[in-house]
């Protein structure tokens, strides 16, 4: 796709494209992806039958950029067929634009959590597709594996189990998870950077206001005295280097109690949806494997006995799970 002239591809045949074969490969000169996308956007967006043949756009023009084959100016052109009364009238130009200065903030994720759509009538089918994704699916079931998660151990438990939820955002999950059990088995503390994200959280977490704590703070500089039974960080730690992460998860480690468990949920390396969120989104996560996981980890002091990789039904969402040891003296007392 390099070199080519982008006048001739403003004059490029505007005749629909056949899309009657969605399975089969599917090579994207130029002008094939000037067309399929002006096409779309100007039905509306795509028909169920047209999301394998678009994914399979998203994938090449990624492989192209990754291999040096797409140059920016290409780049910026496809981009530009999303106009403006586009971009601001759907939920991939609400990622695009990023109005709170951040890809994947708060109102994203609860856009994503909740089905959200724009309801313009013009673009109403680019906010089904961005819901069809694998990527936002596995967002969604990363709510799920919290809840189940929590669930799981509040069932057991008789005294009010401890939760510090790093990086809260809308908090959804945890007001969700309220629903579901009795408040006063749980006490959490919710720590974001965002005011705007606490005062979200705040309101749709009202009817559980004396059981939940917000805190306005970077979690590198959060400080407390309190230890915690449980640790959950959905989605943050996917945008630190490594340095950053392992740095963050040692300041964590501080606040869980003896017997407590970390949850922090990464995107994985196969996230089927990474070349639409990169090249049309500019939402860029750090992608890792588990194996690298496991290693961060080890590099901030964790013995790997106590350490294991799980992840929600799609494989793209990775859960790090750390257990801290229960010392030797407490073993013993429940035992007798």
């Amino acid at each position: 796709m390099k070199n080519h002239d982008f006048a001739s591809l403003r004059d490029a045949d505007q005749d629909t494209l056949v899309l009657t074969a969605p399975a089969r490969t599917f090579q994207a000169p130029s002008s094939d992806s000037v067309r399929l996308l002006r096409n779309m956007v100007d039905a509306g967006g795509p028909e169920e039958n047209e999301y394998a043949l678009l994914d399979l756009l998203m994938a090449q023009l990624y492989r192209m950029k990754q291999s040096g084959q797409l140059a920016e100016t290409e780049l910026a052109y496809l981009q530009s067929i999303f106009h403006d009364d586009f971009l601001a009238n759907s939920i991939h130009g609400y990622v695009y634009r990023k109005p709170l200065g951040y890809a994947g903030d708060f109102r994203l994720i609860d856009m994503i959590y909740t089905y959200h759509t724009f309801g313009h009538e013009n673009y109403e089918k680019w906010d089904q597709y961005f819901h069809y994704h694998a990527a936002t699916d596995a967002v969604r079931n990363r709510k799920d594996f919290f809840k189940q998660q929590l669930l799981g151990k509040l069932d057991t438990r008789k005294a009010p189990l401890h939760l510090l939820n790093v990086a809260s955002g809308p908090a959804r999950d945890l007001y969700e998870l309220y629903t579901k059990i009795d408040p006063d088995k749980l006490v959490t503390t919710c720590v974001d950077i965002d005011a705007n994200a606490i005062a979200f959280a705040t309101d749709l977490c009202s009817p559980y206001a004396e059981q939940i704590n917000f805190h306005q703070k970077n979690i590198l500089r959060f400080s407390t005295a309190e230890k915690y039974d449980v640790i959950w960080s959905a989605g943050l730690f996917d945008y630190f280097e490594d340095r950053l992460f392992i740095m963050a998860l040692k300041r964590l480690l501080t606040f869980l109690k003896p017997g407590g468990e970390i949850l922090i949920g990464n995107f994985s390396q196969d996230n089927p949806s990474r070349g639409y969120m990169e090249l049309f989104g500019e939402w860029f996560l750090i992608h890792r494997s588990p194996e690298t996981l496991i290693d961060l980890t080890l590099q901030a002091g964790v013995q790997p006995e106590h350490i294991s990789v799980e992840q929600e039904p799609l494989g793209i969402n990775l859960f790090l799970k750390i257990q801290s040891p229960v010392p030797a003296a407490q073993v013993s007392l429940c035992m007798n």
